[in-house]
């Protein structure tokens, strides 16, 4: 019975930060995207569109479907940090996280030679940016968004450094 009662929780969390967001969500795609977020703590392992069809109600190209809308992440995750936050003593800082990621395709968008932390080298691969949210009081932090960093060649197109991106 506790878990049932935990999922319940977690959904009613889910609906209040959606409130907050600015666009308006009919509730077919809200009901989509919490039942999507369920799934993706209770399914172990790989998690992809075929896993989503098999372990969720709907099938999956409806699970496809509601990730080729657009939705404010950034926003939802903030509405999720302010709910979590609100009893910390407001000492906030953003944190700034790259990560490698070992791909050994050549057609990956964004794949290039990136420096990994715990190899000590550049390898090839992707890396992903994640910022997240840092309450010093409450000693915690949340993801707020992840981005996927361009390789050396598109930021030269573009005229840029990485430290400039």
């Amino acid at each position: 019975m506790l878990i049932f009662e935990l999922i319940g929780q977690y959904e009613s969390i889910c609906r209040m930060a959606m409130c907050g967001c600015a666009a308006k969500l009919n509730k077919s795609f809200r009901t989509n995207i919490i039942e999507i977020l369920i799934l993706i703590m209770a399914i172990p392992r790989k998690i992809n569109f075929l896993q989503l069809g098999r372990h969720g109600k709907r099938g999956e190209q409806c699970y496809r479907q509601a990730f080729e809308r657009e939705f404010d992440w950034l926003q939802f995750n903030m509405n999720l940090a302010a709910n979590r936050f609100q009893h910390g003593c407001r000492r906030l800082a953003i944190a700034i996280d790259p990560s490698y990621v070992s791909k050994a395709g050549k057609k990956t968008p964004h794949v290039g030679r990136f420096w990994s932390g715990c190899a000590s080298a550049v390898k090839h691969g992707l890396e992903i940016l994640g910022i997240g949210l840092i309450d010093a009081y409450l000693k915690d932090c949340m993801m707020l968004r992840a981005v996927q960093t361009a390789n050396s060649r598109e930021l030269k197109a573009e005229k840029m450094t990485l430290n400039q991106w």
